[in-house]
């Protein structure tokens, strides 16, 4: 996609490619009901999807896809596939993604045009 359609994703242009890393580190229950830590690597690979009209409605959105494996092992423990999506028109970027427990989530939130950081807030409700 060619610079302009990137520059229309908002906040989300600086997403745009592919992030890797094998710097991660999760805790997660363990099999005796414990905590097990484990380190692990990541990629998340973000595609600009170009507009997504929806009657007066134009979103501007990137197709994203998470795999991460322990250090060492060749099966992934947890991909997830979505959407990241910016509406200029309401300021807002949305979130919709499901990993293969069959777990969905949408989650999104008002953000300037120029944000550099989309970090979460909890609300009421």
């Amino acid at each position: 996609m060619e610079a302009d359609g990137v520059r229309q994703l908002g906040p989300l242009a600086v997403l745009a490619g592919v992030w890797e890393g094998d710097k991660g580190a999760d805790e997660a229950p363990s099999d005796d009901r414990g905590t097990e830590q484990n380190r692990f690597r990541e990629r998340v690979t973000f595609a600009p999807i170009g507009v997504v009209r929806n009657h007066e409605q134009e979103l501007y959105g990137l197709r994203y896809a998470t795999v991460a494996h322990r250090l060492g092992e060749a099966d992934p423990f947890h991909e997830e596939v979505g959407y990241w999506l910016w509406d200029p028109g309401e300021q807002q970027v949305l979130r919709c993604f499901i990993v293969p427990r069959g777990v969905a989530v949408l989650a999104g939130g008002r953000v300037e045009p120029t944000a550099t950081d989309l970090s979460p807030e909890g609300g009421g409700g």
